[in-house]
């Protein structure tokens, strides 16, 4: 298993997703319990969670262009971590940050996120 090019896949699928405004094909890559930890706003639990939080997050930014960047990774039997920066380029206002994900392989053997932490560098 080449996990560099599992994570580098994973993040260009949800670019894509965040980019064309699919709050729900976003979620496509978190499990159901998903612990999301988003800057300035009390963390979540749960896909529902997710959801009001990525479709407010998506309107914010519609018109730009998310990318990430993978900085670090790891692999330890069914968990990985992933540490990255993103940015929203050519949005209102723009944003730029850094993230850790925790990933849990599932049973078919894709990989999730469980927990995800990001904040801005901006002020």
């Amino acid at each position: 298993m080449d996990m560099k090019k599992t994570l580098e896949d994973f993040d260009a699928a949800y670019n894509e997703a965040f980019n064309r405004g699919d709050a729900e094909g976003c979620a496509a890559f978190f499990t159901e319990d998903i612990m999301l930890l988003p800057p300035g706003e009390p963390m979540t639990c749960g896909k529902a969670a997710f959801l009001d939080t990525y479709r407010s997050r998506i309107t914010e930014n519609t018109g730009g262009t998310h990318k990430n960047e993978l900085v670090d990774f790891g692999v330890e039997g069914d968990m990985a971590y992933q540490v990255g920066t993103y940015a929203i380029e050519n949005s209102d206002p723009p944003e730029q940050g850094k993230f850790v994900n925790v990933l849990q392989r599932q049973p078919d053997g894709t990989w999730k996120v469980k927990i995800s932490i990001f904040n801005s560098d901006l002020p």
